[in-house]
């Protein structure tokens, strides 16, 4: 399922972010000129504005901030690993490694919310979160999650 949604060009490993929502800026900047998104400005105030109700810092380091908006054609997904880790204001209060962003139309509520779910689910195994922190490239991010995604 997950694989059918993911653009290796939208996967980065990093170890340079200088601060949560600069990192997700940085997310959504990466989308401009792949003719993904209509306009910046309406997905960066979604996610803040998400962020703001309460971090979707939620399971052992992983962060999944989300949001819908009209600004997006079609549901995107895109991941961030961190490999210094980044101060993400989680719940638990642990750093964030490993970042999924997913933003999408209203109209793709569904798919929106069954993508959330099963990223979820996945991120609850100790064996996925801990090979996606150790990836190095996107092609072993995908990897990755092509097995993990079953």
């Amino acid at each position: 399922m997950l694989e059918d949604l993911i653009n290796k060009e939208l996967i980065f490993v990093t170890d340079k972010v200088k601060g949560k929502y600069e990192l997700l800026e940085d997310m959504v900047d990466r989308t401009l000129g792949k003719g993904l998104i209509m306009t910046r400005e309406p997905i960066i105030h979604e996610i803040k504005k998400r962020e703001k109700l309460e971090s979707t810092g939620v399971i052992e380091g992983v962060a999944i901030p989300h949001a819908r908006t009209e600004a997006v054609k079609d549901l995107i997904l895109e991941i961030a690993i961190i490999k210094k880790g980044l101060d993400f204001d989680s719940l638990d209060e642990k750093p964030v490694y490993i970042v999924f962003l997913i933003v999408a139309p209203e109209e793709a509520r569904t798919k929106y919310i069954k993508v959330l779910a099963r990223i979820s689910r996945m991120c609850r195994q100790e064996g996925f979160r801990s090979k996606l922190k150790e990836a190095n490239s996107p092609d072993e991010v995908y990897e990755i999650i092509q097995n993990f995604d079953k």
